[in-house]
């Protein structure tokens, strides 16, 4: 069943601006068709489609059921900022893994200075709908200084160390954590002083083996692991 998102009023959910358009020039779906809309909560919304205007879609809630794709956990990636042809395989990728929150920074090997927030909103709604997700995630940009300050906040810190030669895979230890903060490099990774720093800041570093995976590579790679560990 399509998804869409959109804002409740009463019994009623409206969508508007790029849903409301994908609804009627993209999909060309009609009144009295079903679809399951989201408001941004825990919920599902099974709806039919009450009345197509011009910048708008009125849809009937007829029941609503707990979203069953939401994380257990809140893992939160920090994400020192990429060229975009990684950011555009990082952002959906995490937010199919399970992440709560991403924290895109910026540091010493980064050349990307900002983001384009339309673009990575539309992102963020596209990846949602594909893992059936009703809750958007947030998505921002801060510096170095600032990712140090934040990851005070959680209670176990995993830090992908592309300089860390031990092997070693254990991630147990996020076993039974509720606030989990994933920090990954980009394609330049991480200087000495900054890889120093995190792990002052409490930042636990394993390895993911011998070989230097891309930036997204090393993403899907170590969230999935917190994931299955974390059980989330």
């Amino acid at each position: 069943m399509r998804r869409f998102f959109g804002r409740k009023e009463n019994n009623n959910i409206i969508l508007e601006e790029s849903e409301s358009y994908h609804l009627q020039k993209v999909l060309r779906m009609k009144e009295g068709e079903k679809l399951i809309a989201c408001v941004n909560d825990d919920y599902d919304y099974y709806c039919t489609i009450k009345e197509i205007n011009k910048h708008n879609v009125l849809l009937e809630i007829e029941s609503k059921e707990p979203c069953k794709a939401l994380p257990k956990r809140n893992i939160a990636l920090f994400q020192m900022i990429p060229k975009r042809e990684y950011f555009d395989q990082i952002l959906p990728r995490a937010i199919e893994l399970g992440v709560s929150q991403i924290h895109f920074f910026t540091s010493a090997n980064t050349q990307t200075k900002g983001l384009k927030q339309e673009r990575v909103n539309s992102q963020v709604i596209t990846a949602c709908k594909q893992c059936e997700r009703s809750k958007l995630i947030d998505v921002d940009l801060i510096d170095f200084k600032q990712t140090l300050k934040i990851l005070k906040e959680f209670d176990v810190i995993i830090f992908a160390n592309e300089r860390d030669t031990s092997n070693n895979f254990d991630i147990n230890f996020v076993k039974n954590k509720q606030n989990i903060a994933v920090i990954i490099g980009n394609e330049g990774g991480f200087t000495v002083d900054e890889a120093s720093q995190i792990i002052m800041a409490g930042g636990k570093s394993f390895s993911l083996g011998s070989r230097i995976l891309r930036c997204d590579t090393a993403v899907v790679s170590t969230l999935t692991l917190v994931g299955i560990f974390s059980e989330n």
